[in-house]
This record gives C-alpha cells, sequence and structure tokens, in this order.
C-alpha cells in the first residue's frame, strides 16, 4: 500500500520526536554495538471509505497505521512503543478528523532465526476522518 498524506504525517512526527521510524519491510535495520538499535517499521493500511449519504458520496474514512516496533530486548521494544505513544498519541491529523487512537498490541516477542537477535510487538493506531 502506497502511504498517503495521514500516513505521511505520522511518520514526519515520529522522526521529529527521535524515533527511528520508516516503511516496511525494512530487511536493515539500524545496528549499534552489535545489536539491534531500537526502531519503527511502519505498515500503513489503504483507507476505509464509509458511505452513508443517501448521494451515494463518501460520509468519512478510516485511516489506520500498524507499527513494528522493534528492539534489541522487551524493554527496548517497549520503550519504542512508549515513544511512539507520546509522539502521536492523540494526534489529530485533519482538520475533519478524530484523534489517532492505538487500537491494538501486541506483547513484544522475540523473532525467531534472526542475528542479531531482535523482539518486536504490533501497535495499531486508527483516526476517523468525516467527510
Amino acid at each position: 500500500m502506497t502511504p498517503d498524506a495521514v500516513h505521511e504525517l505520522i511518520k514526519d512526527t515520529l522522526l521529529a520526536a527521535g524515533v527511528d521510524a520508516d516503511y516496511g519491510p525494512r530487511p536493515t535495520l539500524p545496528v549499534e554495538d552489535g545489536l539491534v538499535a531500537q526502531a519503527a517499521v511502519l505498515y500503513p493500511a489503504a483507507p476505509f471509505h464509509r458511505y452513508s449519504r443517501s448521494a451515494g458520496t463518501a460520509s468519512g474514512r478510516e485511516d489506520t497505521l500498524t507499527i513494528v516496533c522493534v528492539g534489541a530486548t522487551v524493554l527496548d521494544a517497549l520503550n519504542v512503543a512508549h515513544e511512539v505513544e507520546q509522539a502521536i498519541g492523540g494526534m489529530r491529523v485533519t482538520s475533519k478528523g478524530g484523534t489517532l487512537r492505538q487500537t491494538v498490541a501486541t506483547a513484544p516477542a522475540p523473532e525467531p532465526n534472526t542475528d542479531p537477535v531482535r523482539v518486536s510487538m504490533a501497535v495499531e493506531y486508527t483516526t476517523v476522518t468525516k467527510g
């Protein structure tokens, strides 16, 4: 899925907050002292358009972004998730939109067969824009 303006705004906000963020897949993650450095991998979803008007035009849309928070340890992955939430949690991405809300989060877990070892957790954010 090609990122749109909403996803670009979120990515730019994360980068401005000091989070190493880029769109996935990221076959090469940053490494510090032989360990995977803290990073966020962004996977935008296609917008879901809502049609509730009799004219058949869109009355709103839902934008979703899954962010995989990565680090060398469970605490590193949780720290990335915390930094992401501090940067974008509750952010208003459009003038007609609601705030960005965390809708799903997984527990951090080590990824199998990775060298160096890396731990990741997925966090999903969603916002609804009124048409």
